[in-house]
């Protein structure tokens, strides 16, 4: 169970001066992602060490450091045994840290904390927060500009199902992405083979009907590109003949679907959505 730790307003504004730019950036990466490994935080936070060592110890020290200060904390559950030493922490914010973060938001309301994951789910909450950095570093390497991300809940669409109830849409991640002038939106769902494919057809379905809605065309101009990640060759083979198979309009899956491996994530990413969507020979754009 994660331990409370909770400071007086006075000693969280102490620490918001004294804290560098980069704790800062650090406890607001954890307060999107929720859970960050050392190995992460240095990709996303040490950039500018002259070697890997100096980024690694770097990124250690500054976690030790605002632990001290009670604002973040490890995991009981070390990814990869106590084998792998302080490598396998699993960090997360403290309620102080949470907080700090919030420092300056007068609309900020503290939310009951929870339980200590369960190991899927800290697993695929991982693999979202690696899929954001990917990105982040596919950008950066191919000179294209990361607009938005959204991760959830603020992922999240809403909208009035086929049964005339609300509904909402749960991908793990919305991203708008600019290269040069041709501007790509994604819908990203990691996919790490522990539900069925049907289970994964039935939010396809979803998807579908929610295109039809037109809702997030009317907000960013196109529907986004819905990318599952997978791990495993058979993975990816098995969705895309649910795909081809299971839905009862194979076009609009073709349009509004990709399946890909993390390999093929840079190729996607660079090569871009495709920004048109017919679906019962209606376009909607």
């Amino acid at each position: 169970m994660t331990k409370i730790i909770r400071l007086s307003r006075r000693r969280l504004e102490e620490l918001d001066r004294i804290l560098s730019e980069r704790d800062k950036s650090i406890l607001t990466s954890l307060r999107q992602l929720r859970y960050l490994m050392v190995g992460q935080i240095q990709r996303v936070h040490f950039t500018d060490h002259a070697n890997l060592n100096a980024a690694k110890r770097a990124s250690r020290n500054a976690m030790n450091k605002l632990r001290g200060y009670g604002l973040v904390e490890p995991l009981e559950r070390r990814i990869g045994g106590v084998r792998s030493g302080s490598n396998g922490f699993v960090w997360t914010l403290t309620d102080a840290g949470v907080c700090l973060v919030h420092l300056h938001d007068p609309e900020f309301t503290m939310r009951k904390r929870g339980f200590e994951p369960s190991l899927n789910f800290l697993k695929h909450t991982l693999a979202v927060a690696e899929t954001y950095i990917q990105l982040s570093e596919i950008c950066k390497r191919n000179q294209l500009e990361l607009v938005e991300t959204e991760m959830e809940p603020e992922c999240w669409r809403s909208y009035t199902g086929e049964d005339g109830k609300p509904a909402t849409m749960k991908p793990d991640m919305f991203a708008k992405t600019l290269n040069n002038s041709y501007e790509d939106n994604w819908l990203i769902e990691v996919d790490l083979g522990t539900e069925s494919p049907n289970k994964v057809m039935d939010k396809c379905r979803r998807y579908i009907y929610y295109c039809k809605t037109g809702i997030e065309q009317g907000k960013h101009g196109v529907f986004p590109l819905v990318v599952w990640l997978v791990h495993s060759v058979s993975r990816k083979n098995k969705l895309q003949q649910y795909l081809a198979e299971c839905l009862e309009i194979p076009e609009a899956s073709k349009a509004i679907f990709t399946v890909i491996m993390p390999e093929d994530f840079e190729a996607l990413i660079c090569r871009g959505a495709v920004p048109l969507v017919t679906i019962n020979n209606k376009e909607i754009a």
